[in-house]
């Protein structure tokens, strides 16, 4: 069985100018000279690698109060700045390689007898009060008006109203994402990205609360398309069908809308598995073991040359959306070993004996493998 996300987060835009984005454009900004000053210092002593979390928050408190006058947030960036370096260890990257993106942003991490989050509070589903700091690093508290998606509204009014009785607490964080500066004036376009516990939302959002039958369905994921086959529990083969995103591959084709697509394509599979009685889902296990887990964190080593280090992150992560999402549906996911999935003797007798493409032909023998588990 597949391990599933502790949190799972929603990005909720909003816009804001004049004074208040001033005063988050600021905070942004502290916040991102003190991941510099800590990545700069674990550089330079190999010790810092090695310190527990704990003992990392509290040295970080030290080494940057100084810049950003707020132990929450200094928190919240020495928790992504040492949450990265234990990836890039798995990974086996090395630390001097690893550099800060052009990112500004700040965030709080989850405090529930604070009602939540005391730095960055949703007071509604359109309103957030958070703690911003002006040139001079003196404390303000401001309300920003939220766009959020109607699809996540019922969530958050469930994790307001958990958070306000100090039942749960929850991570938030600031982004930045675009600016323009006018005379005498400064326009933000930025995202307050909530992390909501899992089972908070599947309680919220669970479209089906049983499977209609016991088929077993395969996927092979690939950049421009998932290709679905169910099989029944003897292992014949029911039905296939791809769902495409292919225009996400477009040159220039942006981040955001490309999600989007992408989204749109895994609940059209997950909801045609689901009315074809699928009840259990087959993966590949991802290669990868782990990733830098903040965009805002990169690694020298692996930039856009190295298109087959991309290709299998945005494979894996396609992978960990359909995860989390399967059991929405009822949809149980296991995953399965891809050994001989590809370029392999009984590859070839699948595509020839049911005349499938070597993508289906993938997503049926991971079907298999399933049942054989």
């Amino acid at each position: 069985m597949l391990n599933l996300l502790e949190y799972l987060t929603i990005d909720i835009p909003f816009t804001v100018k004049n004074n208040s984005a001033k005063l988050i454009w600021w905070t942004a900004w502290f916040s991102k000279l003190c991941a510099h000053r800590l990545l700069d210092d674990v550089k330079k002593n190999n010790v810092l690698i090695d310190l527990s979390q704990t003992s990392f928050l509290k040295y970080a408190r030290k080494r940057c109060y100084d810049i950003l006058p707020n132990r929450r947030y200094i928190d919240g960036v020495a928790t992504l700045i040492h949450s990265t370096l234990k990836s890039a260890r798995k990974l086996g990257v090395n630390i001097k390689n690893i550099e800060l993106k052009p990112w500004l942003l700040f965030q709080s991490e989850a405090e529930k007898e604070k009602k939540g989050n005391l730095n960055i509070r949703l007071e509604s589903i359109d309103k957030a009060k958070i703690l911003v700091f002006n040139h001079k690093k003196e404390p303000k508290k401001i309300t920003i008006k939220l766009r959020t998606p109607k699809g996540y509204r019922k969530t958050l009014e469930t994790l307001i109203k958990k958070s306000l009785s100090k039942e749960i607490g929850y991570p938030a964080r600031i982004v930045i994402k675009e600016y323009n500066f006018y005379p005498s004036n400064l326009h933000l376009y930025s995202s307050l990205q909530v992390m909501i516990p899992y089972n908070l939302y599947l309680e919220t959002m669970r479209k089906y609360s049983q499977p209609r039958g016991n088929h077993v369905a395969g996927l092979d994921v690939n950049v421009d398309r998932i290709n679905l086959a169910i099989i029944d529990k003897y292992g014949r083969l029911r039905d296939v069908k791809t769902f495409w995103f292919n225009e996400i591959t477009s040159r220039g084709y942006k981040r955001k809308p490309a999600w989007t697509k992408i989204h749109q394509a895994i609940h059209a599979m997950l909801d045609y598995a689901y009315h074809h009685g699928v009840a259990v889902l087959a993966l590949e296990s991802p290669k990868i073991i782990g990733y830098l887990r903040y965009y805002w964190i990169r690694n020298g080593d692996r930039k856009s040359k190295n298109y087959n280090y991309k290709k299998s992150i945005f494979r894996n992560k396609i992978l960990r959306v359909i995860t989390y999402k399967a059991p929405l549906y009822s949809i149980k996911t296991i995953y399965v070993n891809p050994k001989g999935t590809t370029h392999s003797k009984e590859h070839y007798k699948v595509m020839k004996y049911f005349g499938l493409d070597r993508y289906m032909a993938s997503a049926y023998i991971i079907a298999l493998k399933c049942i054989k588990v």
